[in-house]
């Protein structure tokens, strides 16, 4: 199973497009979770990313990729 894939089944989102997921809340509310590149940072369109600029959408996705960047026992890979 690919990064992609992985994202999609632990998250039941969808990739919208290049940088952008839409992620199933728990109350079942769809968000977006969109990366910007040129000021490398996420958004969300959450109530919680709104007043706190930062959200639990945000916290899981932006996890999972460091997850997949981590070598063997949490060493960080050579890029």
């Amino acid at each position: 199973m690919n990064l992609l894939e992985t994202i999609i089944e632990k998250f039941d989102g969808v990739i919208i497009e290049d940088n952008q997921w839409t992620v199933v809340g728990t109350s079942g509310n769809k968000y977006t979770v969109e990366w910007h590149p040129f000021s490398k940072m996420y958004s969300c369109n959450c109530k919680g990313y709104l007043y706190r600029r930062k959200c639990r959408h945000i916290t899981e996705i932006s996890e999972s990729f460091r997850k997949q960047l981590r070598g063997r026992a949490g060493v960080r890979m050579a890029r």
